[in-house]
């Protein structure tokens, strides 16, 4: 988009991006005094000092403010995963502010979708009234404030996802200098807030305004947020509003002085529905399982048949699951569960539990744990502790080999879809039972931020004679093996920006296993993840130790496209013989090899790739720690090297496929 010449021009532009206003010259609406103000409107963010909290080289705050929209390499960029992203501009000066224009993105896409402008007069920052936004679609946007403000600083505040860059091409903020006669901007009263209870679904407010030196000459009525409504008496004194549904609305009055300042107020209405008729919201809703006979699949579940049921497949570990998305947001209170074959079969689930998904991951709801249910206790009603809003309830069987349900009835009403953060067990390593393989989990510490942002997915895996957690499976061991080992270090944990699964191997209460992993197993974990966390699937690694870095070969070489990248470590075998090795070429590979333990079979993959699979060098890379054997000084040694994970990051399954 190229520069706006003329501030007539600019203010088309603005009806044409930001809240449509009418298309035209919008000086002709501007009583006489403010027209001259607008005529003597200059860009006060040109090229004044800028600062930020962050920055991505080379793209430095000052460039947000060059006056150069046209070179892509002009913005400023925050870097990803940084919490706070400010963008501050020094006036060298005092200012009455009106307007801005931003413009956003990357060669024409990535636009800022949220964000918000602030001000300083030399008391603190405040926000613009009106300048921000939360469901941006526009890489240019111009924006007139709902009230002037007087200011000496601005700052632009990015708050979309931590994943995203939030890439700032010019902010431009238009003003004049700051003249010691001020009008006085009006008083706007939208009178006191209202509640009200279906059916009664129509109201009408009354507000006013007052102008302590000059007069109100109008007087506009605007909804700010709550269900659609109709209005009417929109510029009067007295708006009335019908159709009213449940829920909280807000509307907002503006007045608008002789001088052209503005003032607002605003009032809610509370509507209250009538007490909710619960339904059973599982219904025919979509059901998965952690794994299922082929012929009693979850669907059987939920389908209101007692003569149907899910039943797991035969399994060594314990924790099946059986999950109902609810299409869409439902407050429960309450679960009825038929179990076992039949209403008189002696083969109910004795152990069990339910589930929320709260939006990061899955949390025990209150009220639902069961130990000891008798096996011919085929009915169980659980009444919830609370209730839980949320889109998604699991079943979890503690049992094995087999779990049996036949039908599952989740009791509730709709509800507005939760927000905010999330309360899962963030930045510190915890104990999961799966039934694949009970593992330590470790998720960022900025993972509750949002619901919006995916995380990179690791799964490091010990080798045969370790493990990572307990037999009794209480707890993480306090000197697991691998990878496991380094979040017992505070900045590890801190630097850490990825879900990290350590899978334990051995069976619980008895710790038998010979130490192999399983690739189906393990590819199995990694779609458990993906339903479990925000998991970016772009963004998957796989990492082991000894025969858990034997794996990790295995799985490059036989599901190339599934993961990122891999990294082995002190690898105990060489598998130039197996058909799929040059699949290895093109994955980022980086081994670590201890230099006495010999022979460097890394180093020989490698060559292997670089001159057997065809022309050039593969992207394998390989690290030889000295003076390290087949033992801790070599794989603790490579789980230290931040380095590793700057690299591990930054790959993608996209880029290569």
């Amino acid at each position: 988009m190229r520069r706006l010449q003329s501030l007539i021009s600019m203010l088309v532009a603005s009806a044409l991006v930001s809240c449509g206003a009418p298309e035209g010259d919008e000086r002709a609406l501007q009583p006489a005094q403010q027209r001259a103000r607008i005529d003597e409107l200059i860009n006060v963010t040109l090229n004044k000092p800028a600062t930020a909290s962050s920055t991505q080289d080379p793209f430095r705050p000052e460039y947000a403010v060059d006056g150069d929209i046209n070179t892509d390499t002009s913005r400023w960029c925050p870097g990803i995963y940084n919490q706070t992203r400010l963008l501050d501009i020094d006036l060298q000066g005092t200012f009455d502010l009106v307007r801005m224009e931003l413009y956003t993105g990357f060669r024409d896409t990535r636009v800022i979708q949220s964000y918000e402008l602030f001000y300083d007069d030399g008391t603190g920052w405040k926000p613009i009234p009106g300048a921000s936004q939360t469901a941006n679609t526009s890489i240019a946007v111009s924006t007139t404030f709902t009230q002037p403000v007087t200011a000496n600083k601005v700052r632009f505040s990015c708050r979309d996802p931590l994943a995203d860059n939030c890439r700032v091409k010019e902010l431009w903020v238009f003003g004049t200098p700051h003249s010691t006669q001020v009008n006085i901007p009006p008083v706007a009263d939208a009178g006191a807030d209202r509640s009200l209870t279906l059916p009664t679904s129509s109201v009408t407010l009354v507000g006013g305004a007052t102008d302590a030196d000059g007069t109100v000459t109008s007087l506009a009525w605007t909804q700010v947020s709550g269900p659609s409504a109709t209005l009417s008496g929109t510029t009067t004194a007295s708006l009335s509003i019908a159709g009213l549904s449940a829920g909280v609305f807000v509307f907002r009055l503006t007045a608008t002085d002789d001088d052209g300042a503005t003032a607002s107020d605003e009032v809610s209405v509370t509507v209250t529905a009538p007490p909710a008729v619960l339904t059973d919201v599982a219904f025919k809703k979509p059901a998965t399982a952690g794994s299922f006979n082929t012929s009693l699949p979850p669907a059987n579940a939920v389908d209101g048949d007692l003569a149907t049921r899910w039943e797991s497949g035969f399994h060594f570990q314990t924790h099946n699951y059986l999950d109902v998305d609810l299409q869409g947001a439902y407050e429960v209170s309450s679960a009825e569960l038929h179990l076992g074959t039949s209403a008189t079969a002696t083969n109910a689930m004795p152990a069990f539990e339910l589930q929320a998904w709260n939006g990061g991951c899955w949390k025990t709801i209150p009220g639902t744990v069961v130990d000891g249910n008798p096996l011919s206790t085929t009915q169980k009603t659980l009444t919830f502790t609370t209730p839980v809003i949320t889109t998604q309830v699991r079943v979890v069987c503690k049992d094995k080999p087999h779990c049996r349900l036949r039908e599952l009835k989740l009791m509730g009403t709709p509800a507005a879809t939760p927000t905010g953060p999330t309360t899962c067990a963030a930045g510190q390593q915890t104990l999961v039972r799966n039934v694949r393989y009970d593992y330590a989990l470790f998720l960022p510490e900025q993972y509750n931020n949002d619901r919006t942002t995916r995380w990179p997915l690791i799964i490091g895996m010990h080798g045969i004679g370790g493990s990572t957690l307990t037999v009794d499976r209480t707890a993480v061991l306090s000197n697991p093996e691998g990878l496991a080992r380094q979040f017992s270090s505070a900045s590890f944990r801190a630097a850490m920006k990825a879900i990290v699964i350590s899978p334990n191997q051995r069976l619980p209460f008895d710790n038998t296993g010979t130490g192999w992993f399983a690739a189906p197993s393990l590819l199995a974990l990694i779609e458990d993840a993906k339903k479990d966390y925000r998991v970016d699937a772009d963004r998957v690694y796989v990492t082991g130790l000894s025969g858990g870095g034997n794996i990790s070969i295995e799985l490059g070489m036989n599901h190339t496209s599934q993961l990122a990248a891999i990294v082995p470590i002190s690898i105990t075998s060489t598998p130039t013989n197996n058909a799929n090795i040059c699949n290895l070429k093109p994955l980022p590979i980086w081994a670590f090899h201890g230099a006495l333990d010999t022979p460097s079979r890394a180093t020989s993959v490698k060559t292997w790739l670089d001159t057997k699979c065809g022309p050039g060098e593969s992207k394998m890379r390989v690290t030889i720690i000295p003076n390290a054997g087949h033992n801790e000084a070599t794989w603790d040694t490579a789980y230290a090297t931040l380095e590793l994970y700057d690299w591990l990051l930054q790959q993608r399954i996209s880029d290569r496929l």
